[in-house]
């Protein structure tokens, strides 16, 4: 049984549901941590049983304003940027509320408590849970529940419509699944590229799996293709367009193919990282490496490996928008990332790292490598390609990939109230 198979499984089991929530599509991230063997409470985060979020600071709409919109407790710089960039597309009709920015207030509810370990006292006591991890489930569902007790005192008689910025996760799962017992549509941002993977699912799959916003607004039209054929309803999948602010550049002319940004995927594919800079470790005399890490990814051991390599690291404090850049680069290498899309709107040429251990998504003929052979074969091919010939291909790719003309949120979220 696979992770993904045991997560769902662990979810199936735990279907505790208070005043009409499910708290295991709640808890989507710690059960998954739970079917993996992480899982695991601070002695601090078990104060959460007595803490609430403080709901009470939420910024409704207010005057013209109809949409309710909220950024969840994710630590994700780059995340936060695609929301502030769309709700500036709605010209003010839209709250703001990035939610830590919120802070936690002593909240006791006896209902909660008593409910919460009934639940887990019957329905789990015959699972293979250890009492340490039935202990952390309770505080957190008595956590969110106490959550959900605070939010009912708040007059959501303006609300029209709710926009988050992603439905399937922790608080903003809870607050989705209450506006829609409201009869509020909700909505939902879309984070990067969006697709069904087909083997060896990674936790990314509960975008599908645990899909819960009644519209997701979708970058392009490869991601309602793929949610379709999951049998996600087309009615709930709108094509909005690519949300960030980006000036589509070409490809500058007379590429010498030297300095190389190599973005690397998240530390639980470390080791399709490493076997990546192994094969480019070999060429490091032949071309300037950088590596740009995925948030998740230790810095301290992959600094170690660039200065043993000739390879240098980029600032983690940059975001990808920083750091894409045609006058400092000559091209990219992209592991398991929606940066090759950025890359490519950038002008800058990007090759896809594949090791077969993960899904490819829809992109460029010719760009895929799995060996040094590959790579330098990669290389040369795009060399030779004419500047109008990879260009039109980049561009007919981005449009279906992500909706690179394509800017629909205004439209979707304020004109059709």
């Amino acid at each position: 049984m696979n992770s993904f198979e045991k997560y769902r499984q662990l979810k199936s089991q735990f279907d505790f549901t208070y005043k009409g929530v499910h708290l295991n599509r709640v808890l989507v991230l710690n059960l998954w941590s739970l079917a993996n063997g992480q899982f695991k409470l601070s002695w601090k985060e078990h104060a959460l049983a007595l803490l609430t979020v403080d709901v009470s600071k939420i910024n409704l709409p207010l005057g013209e304003q109809t949409v309710l919109s909220t950024f969840g407790r994710y630590n994700r710089k780059d995340h936060l940027e695609i929301y502030q960039t769309v709700l500036n597309k709605l010209n003010g009709q839209a709250s703001y509320n990035n939610t830590t920015e919120w802070t936690y207030k002593l909240t006791i509810h006896p209902r909660a408590i008593i409910k919460t370990y009934s639940y887990i006292k019957k329905k789990l006591s015959k699972s293979s849970l250890s009492l340490k991890d039935k202990l952390g489930l309770a505080v957190l569902c008595i956590h969110y529940c106490n959550t959900l007790e605070e939010l009912q005192k708040i007059n959501l008689s303006n609300v029209k419509k709710y926009l988050c910025q992603c439905s399937v996760l922790n608080l903003e799962n809870l607050f989705t699944q209450f506006m829609k017992q409201r009869r509020i549509p909700t909505y939902s941002l879309q984070e990067g590229i969006y697709f069904i993977f087909k083997m060896n699912p990674p936790l990314d799959a509960i975008q599908y799996e645990n899909f819960e916003t009644d519209h997701l607004l979708c970058w392009g039209q490869f991601s309602i293709d793929e949610y379709s054929s999951y049998g996600i309803s087309i009615n709930r999948l709108l094509l909005a367009g690519y949300p960030k602010n980006i000036e589509l550049q070409t490809l500058k002319d007379d590429n010498q193919y030297q300095k190389c940004m190599i973005l690397l995927a998240r530390d639980s594919f470390r080791e399709t990282n490493n076997t990546l800079l192994k094969i480019l470790s070999t060429l490091s005399s032949h071309y300037t490496f950088c590596l740009k890490l995925h948030p998740s990814c230790d810095y301290n051991y992959y600094s170690d490996f660039a200065s043993l390599h000739q390879m240098s690291i980029i600032d983690k404090g940059k975001t990808i928008n920083e750091c894409l850049n045609k006058e400092e680069y000559d091209f990219c290498i992209a592991v398991n990332t929606t940066a090759y899309y950025e890359s490519l709107m950038r002008g800058l040429p990007c090759l896809r790292f594949w090791d077969k251990t993960f899904d490819l998504t829809v992109g460029c003929i010719y760009d895929v490598f799995s060996t040094e052979k590959d790579f330098l074969e990669s290389i040369k091919i795009l060399k030779n390609k004419t500047h109008n010939e990879y260009q039109s291909e980049i561009n007919k790719m981005l449009n279906y990939a992500i909706g690179i003309k394509c800017d629909n949120y205004r439209k979707i979220l304020c004109d059709s109230q």
